[in-house]
């Protein structure tokens, strides 16, 4: 039988049931007692469904990560494990959930790179079993309870309140203060109202008829 493997694949054969290697691409002819199992080699993405971990005090953190992963060795990815993208997922998973469980809740989100590293180096040596490279782990969304992200919110606004009502009584007192001054020179100074008067009484505005 003829096989054409693509450049992105390898083949892994079997002859009569044992593994005999594996094969290149390009364009093959086998007996018909040998089989092939193609194994895909171009780089593939893997994002586990966002699960609830417990943090060390005891808040459940929904979090989800990104694996960027390749297949390294044809032979045990077919060979090692029935699924290996299956045994990567929960591997993953297990990974999370071991990186998270140490932390309290306030430092997961800004010690995302640290998570993500933890989880790579925690996966590897399984991943190199199944014949799986994995490139990257990336920690894509941290989602708190939605009772923190109320009492954030809450929190949040009380501190504009806070900052707004500091402003309006910065200008009451510097009003205040001004008042203040000028009490202190008319009571300093008793010419200085009536020079006062003598302008207001010297300012008249006079509506004048509009002419026809």
């Amino acid at each position: 039988m003829r096989h054409t493997l693509y450049p992105w694949e390898r083949a892994v054969r079997f002859d009569r049931g044992v593994l005999v290697g594996e094969v290149e691409p390009g364009e093959h002819k086998f007996p018909r007692h040998v089989v092939l199992h193609r194994v895909d080699l171009r780089p593939r993405s893997l994002t586990p469904a966002a699960q609830d971990v417990p943090t060390a005090d005891g808040v459940l953190v929904r979090v989800t990560v990104v694996v960027r992963w390749v297949v390294s060795s044809a032979t045990a990815f077919v060979v090692a494990s029935a699924g290996p993208e299956a045994e990567l997922y929960t591997a993953v998973q297990l990974a999370l959930r071991g990186a998270v469980i140490t932390r309290v809740h306030s430092a997961v989100d800004p010690e995302r790179d640290a998570i993500a590293a933890e989880v790579l180096a925690a996966v590897g040596p399984r991943a190199a079993e199944l014949g799986i490279s994995v490139s990257e782990v990336a920690v894509r969304d941290v989602v708190m309870p939605g009772e923190l992200r109320r009492a954030a919110l809450a929190e949040l606004v009380a501190a504009s309140e806070g900052r707004a009502a500091l402003e309006r009584a910065r200008g009451e007192t510097a009003a205040l203060r001004s008042l203040l001054n000028a009490a202190r020179l008319a009571e300093e100074h008793p010419a200085l109202l009536e020079l006062r008067a003598l302008q207001a009484a010297s300012t008249v505005v006079v509506d004048r008829p509009a002419r026809r």
